[in-house]
Parts: structure tokens; sequence; C-alpha cells
């Protein structure tokens, strides 16, 4: 004879799988945390095409923009824990600017990671005419020139500021920090050479760089990106351990069922092996990505929220 809690147990879990078998069985809502036409509401709205025709139910994107993602960010996070309300989460949620409403660990205990979808490497841009072309270069330039050195960032706390921060911080050395209220303007100064360098999106990045107004040198992502190979990671050209790679990914509210995760992971998983998602995130300036398990995702998030709050803690940055 089993006894009887073991048998009641088997009984729940038959239960629970049963109940969810049928996921989705009416339309699903993706939040997008930024406004139409960005990086992640083109991966969203491609991810829930992809979805709609594997479950056979709509998944909808719905942008709710605003407050450095809080406004999305919490709108999920109070959602009922079906799966009918999956959010587009960014590497930018595990900073903690010291400003913001919601924190890294809120974030970390409010959601359920489901599965990367997408990074987009950033690029160590220069001045077109300074006497750099690769990462050791870059680093004999600036130790030669201690506190002459600028580069520009989207503003504080932004991962293209982080990212210069943690080139300092690994090599010893310190460029001065110049912030914009976008990489766009970081760029013409770069021209202008008003600040010598710039961590910026692949997107953007890549081409300014082949229309000759500035230098790419490295990508900051520890594997070489599709949108071009050519480039070298730092990593590999003189900062061995570099790593900065913004991804999106998604998530649902905490105490989703696992049953309700897995399945919504397998589905994502085969969605970002397709072909043409390759072909178009390529195009986009992305790397298509994938978690091999939502427990991978959930570990690569607590590994980042921990990275930037000691970079930041650490070097007394000012983010705000």
């Amino acid at each position: 004879m089993y006894p009887i809690r073991l048998v009641i147990l088997a009984v729940c879990a038959l239960a629970a799988g049963a109940a969810h078998a049928d996921y989705p069985d009416r339309p699903v809502k993706i939040v997008v945390p930024y406004s139409p036409g960005g990086p992640a509401d083109l991966l969203g709205r491609y991810v829930a095409q992809k979805l709609s025709a594997s479950l056979g139910q709509p998944f909808v994107v719905e942008n709710k923009p605003g407050a450095g993602l809080v406004i999305g960010a919490e709108y999920v996070a109070k959602s009922a824990p079906d799966g009918y309300t999956l959010f587009v989460a960014a590497s930018s949620m595990l900073i903690d600017s010291g400003s913001r409403q919601r924190t890294p660990a809120d974030n970390l205990k409010d959601f359920a990671p489901i599965s990367l979808v997408g990074s987009f490497p950033l690029v160590l841009v220069a001045n077109p005419s300074l006497p750099v072309h690769n990462v050791r270069e870059t680093i004999d330039y600036v130790k030669k020139r201690p506190g002459d050195v600028y580069y520009g960032s989207s503003g504080n706390g932004s991962l293209t500021h982080l990212a210069g921060e943690l080139f300092g911080e690994m090599t010893g050395l310190k460029m001065v920090h110049v912030p914009y209220r976008g990489i766009n303007e970081a760029l013409t100064d770069i021209l202008a050479n008003r600040v010598q360098f710039a961590f910026a999106g692949a997107p953007i990045a890549l081409p300014q760089a082949k229309a000759g107004k500035v230098r790419a040198l490295a990508v900051t992502s520890s594997t070489r990106t599709a949108s071009a190979p050519e480039l070298p990671t730092i990593a590999e050209d003189g900062l061995p351990g570099y790593d900065v790679t913004p991804w999106y990914g998604i998530v649902a509210p905490a105490a989703t069922p696992a049953p309700v995760i897995d399945k919504l992971h397998r589905e994502i998983a085969k969605i970002m092996q397709d072909a043409d998602v390759k072909e178009r995130w390529t195009a986009w300036g992305a790397d298509p990505t994938y978690s091999k398990s939502p427990q991978d995702f959930s570990a690569l998030m607590r590994a980042e929220a921990a990275k930037w709050t000691k970079l930041v803690g650490e070097g007394k940055i000012k983010l705000e």
C-alpha cells in the first residue's frame, strides 16, 4: 500500500497537468515596456506572431512604455499568474539606479523567467582619426593619456555607460564618462572629436561605421555577432573575461504554473532556431538566442544583477 499522502500528491499533480494541457485556450497578452518600433517591440511582435501560429491562439503585443520600464513591469507583476500576461524583459532591469521604483531584487522576485529571445551586442567605436584599430591599441592609447580620454553613453545608468565603467575596472584605466540623452548624440560628438570613444548598440553603430563616421573596434559580447562576424570580441582582442551583452527575454508573473512556463519555453526554443528568425534578427543587428531552460535564464538574471550591483557599489558610480 502506498501512503495516502503520496497518493494525494500524485492525484494533485495529474490534475494540475490536465488543467494546463490545453494552455493557451484564449488570447495571450505580451507587454512591451517600450514604445513601438524599438528593438524590444520588434522582437516581441515577431515572437508573438510565431507563438500565435504554433499554439493556435492570438499572442497580442501591448506597449506600456514609461518610467524606465516600471509601468509595464508593475502591470505584469500584478497580473494573474496564469500564463495569459507575459512581459518582454530587458537586461537593464537588473541595474539598480537608486532612483527607480523597482529594484533588481523586485524584478528577480516578481517574475518567472521563460527564455531569452535575443541579444544586441554593443560595439566599441572610436573617432576614425585616432591611431587605434583594436582593443589592445585602445588600452595603450588610454594608458598614455590618463584623465584626458572621454567616452560617451546614452545616459547615466545605461548599459552603454556601465560598459565603459567595466572596461575601466578591468583594465585599471579610467576614461571620463560623458552622458548624452541618446547614443546618436554621442556618436555625433565622436565625429567632432568632443569624445573619443563610445559603446553603442550594433544596430546604430554598424551603419555609422560603414559610413566612415566612426571606427568599429570590437563587440562587447562574449561571442562574435552574426551582424558583423569580422569584428572580434573585446575579450578575445585584449581583455579576457569582458562581457556586456544587452538582451531581451520573455518572463511571466511569479507563481505562473511550471507546466505553462515549460510549454512556452519549448515553443520559444523552437522559434529561435527558425531560419527566418535568424535572418530577421541579423538584419536588425541582433543575435537570436534562447535559454537552455527557464532555470538557466533565472541563473543568468541573478548573475547579472549581482555583477552590476558589485560594479556600481565598489566603483561608487553615480547613476543619476
